[in-house]
């Protein structure tokens, strides 16, 4: 078995040169780069507008983020260029600055949702790579990320660990359990496991980031740490950016740390539609505990709880509506604001610093770099997998039980190459995401959103209706990228980014959605939010505008297609009138689940309540995939209390 020696003695490596290469843009794109970056960013009293140096920055941001994006970036600055042809004869860098400003203005005010999204997906970009530079971050006031620590901390378990990127030949390893995934519910069931004295080997596909990566750069985890390089959407009515790990920690690695047990009603509601009886709230209590024992979970400090919780509780407490700290997984947190973007200091109790570093010293090993392409599959029974590795290599592991932690946008996708989970259809279906959205509202005292836990606080009056309202600070690139604002509106908007606040809310969505593989496995995801869903985001998005007007905002931003701002009871009102639709919202997504749904009917569900499939021995789930419904609450907790309860059903059969 591979515990009895270091998996580094096992297998041959070697280290492999970076053979990327920059992709440049032409001088022609970055004219029209010039362009559009002047146009969208005009120059302000504080800052810089877009320019040339915009441009280069561009290029040189979608040169870090790969091929595909130097595609996609090309793509969309010819698609804006060619856009003025018809209305005005010319080109749209050939057009003098104030037409430049009023064509992009019309766009974004466009009545079709698909323009818009257009739009916005050209601009993100645009914006990102212009406020790639401290400088800006000075001219404001605000923090410009963190200083990473210029040497890792030696740890006994890191020879437990292999980049699948140095392996110079196929490989066949041999273990009792291999777990696919090293996010929440992968790491809490390997540890379990190995904890256990099981022989316990974890594969994933991303890469190992100790501490001297986390500079608290947006730019850095994106290309780093997020599936996909964060461009995985949903598409449907909406247009959600589902966000997702793909690093060691997974999810848990560019979370906030919010930890909730799941509601008691929510259970109630399983047991009655799914036959999960057993997964009633006392039953699950003691693996909760558990958890937030390994987590050290503990209401957010109130030295560290931001500006935005400060105005907001001023808010709610005038509205008389029930508010509190956020518990969180991060003992030690000293506010530096980039939970998102992986914490620089270890405080937050991702699983890359709690369940895998346990795992790995309790004798589990680690390959990182190891994308599974399928469970192997004998005479009905999984007996391990075949992954490809970094290095372009095989790697073949025989196994008693593989479990499948991949989480609820790729398990779905690797389940069905592998033809398992599939007899009752739902493989892949009832994706629920926790529709999010925020509103931002501007005031007279300083705010700086930079400082301070970015979801620290809540608003908890609304839970048994499906809202839930959470911080959601973020720092000055990342909040001028969601600003939906161009021209002049955008620059006076960021200028004071120091007076600004921002909070959040998700609903328990009823609506569903489903996962496809793509090219390459990537999640193609479909979603709409129906009609019921659509008027909680309203109602959401009033409630928490009257809490900034309670709290003294001078103007409240919905970022609601054809609204504008809320600056008294009258406009507030008006919006309260309004019929939206689902593509007037500025949505995300964080918390993906439900796509190898779980219950006791085999028709009706694809693994069982011990997350074993039903149609195949020995392959279990352990991941956000399983959960039956949504939680309304974060749901980190509860896929590592599920996990647990996996790992001690398997070691109870080996």
């Amino acid at each position: 078995m591979i515990s009895t020696t270091s998996i580094q003695d096992a297998v041959p490596t070697r280290v492999e040169a970076d053979s990327t290469s920059p992709r440049r843009f032409s001088h022609r794109e970055l004219l029209i780069a010039e362009a559009l970056a002047s146009a969208a960013i005009p120059e302000g009293a504080k800052l810089e507008g877009g320019n040339a140096r915009t441009a280069k920055r561009l290029e040189r941001f979608a040169n870090r983020s790969g091929a595909g994006f130097v595609a996609a970036v090309k793509s969309g600055l010819w698609t804006v260029e060619l856009s003025t042809v018809i209305r005005h004869g010319r080109r749209f860098s050939s057009l003098p600055l104030a037409q430049r400003i009023s064509s992009l203005r019309k766009w974004n005010e466009s009545r079709s949702r698909h323009l818009r999204w257009l739009l916005k997906a050209i601009l993100v970009p645009v914006k990102f790579a212009h406020f790639d530079d401290d400088e800006f971050f000075r001219n404001v006031g605000c923090s410009a990320g963190t200083q990473a620590p210029k040497t890792a901390e030696p740890a006994r378990w890191k020879q437990q660990m292999l980049d699948g990127k140095q392996l110079e030949e196929d490989t066949d390893l041999e273990c009792e359990v291999v777990v696919i995934g090293t996010g929440a519910g992968g790491a809490a069931a390997a540890y379990e496991l190995a904890r256990r004295g099981r022989a316990v080997l974890l594969l994933e596909a991303g890469d190992y980031h100790d501490r001297t990566r986390f500079d608290g750069r947006s730019h850095h985890s994106f290309n780093h740490m997020y599936l996909a390089k964060g461009a995985t959407v949903a598409l449907g009515n909406i247009g959600a950016p589902v966000w997702a790990g793909a690093a060691v920690g997974g999810s848990t690695i560019i979370n906030s740390g919010t930890c909730y047990r799941a509601p008691e009603w929510v259970l109630e509601d399983w047991a009655e539609k799914f036959g999960l009886t057993m997964l009633s709230a006392p039953a699950l209590a003691p693996y909760y505990e558990r958890v937030e024992a390994m987590l050290q979970v503990e209401e957010a400090p109130r030295a560290h709880l931001g500006g935005p919780a400060r105005v907001v509780a001023r808010g709610a407490t005038a509205l008389k509506l029930s508010h509190k700290p956020l518990r969180r997984n991060a003992p030690g947190c000293d506010g530096q604001g980039v939970c998102c973007f992986g914490c620089p200091t270890g405080a937050k109790r991702s699983t890359d610093v709690s369940y895998v570093p346990a795992a790995l010293d309790r004798g589990a090993q680690l390959v990182t770099a190891a994308n599974v392409e399928r469970v192997d599959v004998v005479a009905g029974r999984a007996r391990g997998v075949t992954a490809r590795l970094g290095s372009g290599r095989i790697l073949r592991v025989h196994a008693e039980v593989v479990v499948v932690a991949g989480g609820s946008l790729l398990t779905p996708g690797l389940l069905g190459r592998s033809q398992v989970a599939t007899r009752s259809g739902w493989l892949g279906k009832n994706l629920s995401v926790h529709p999010a959205s925020r509103v931002m509202a501007m005031f007279d005292e300083e705010i700086d959103m930079s400082r301070g836990i970015p979801q620290s606080y809540t608003i908890d009056e609304f839970r048994r209706q499906g809202l839930m309202f959470e911080g959601a600070s973020t720092p000055l690139d990342v909040t001028a990228a969601a600003i939906p604002y161009v021209g002049e509106k955008f620059t006076r908007t960021i200028e004071r980014y120091p007076n600004l606040a921002q909070f959040g809310f998700m609903i328990r969505d009823t609506s569903r959605g489903e996962i496809r593989s793509g090219p390459k496995g990537f999640p193609i995801i479909r979603y709409d939010l129906n009609r019921r869903d659509t008027a909680r985001m309203q109602h959401a998005i009033e409630i928490l505008s009257e809490v900034f007007l309670r709290a003294g905002a001078t103007r409240v931003m919905p970022m609601v297609h054809g609204f504008g701002e809320i600056k008294a009871d009258r406009d507030l009102e008006a919006f309260r009138r309004r019929r939206l639709e689902p593509g007037d919202f500025e949505v995300t997504a964080y918390h993906p689940l439900g796509t190898c749904r779980m219950g006791t009917d085999p028709e009706k569900s694809c693994v069982g309540p011990d997350g074993e499939a039903h149609d195949t021995a020995n392959l279990h789930v352990a991941d956000g995939s399983v959960i039956p419904s949504s939680l309304g609450v974060n749901p980190q907790m509860t896929i590592m209390a599920m996990a647990l309860r996996t790992a001690e059903a398997i070691d109870s059969r080996l």
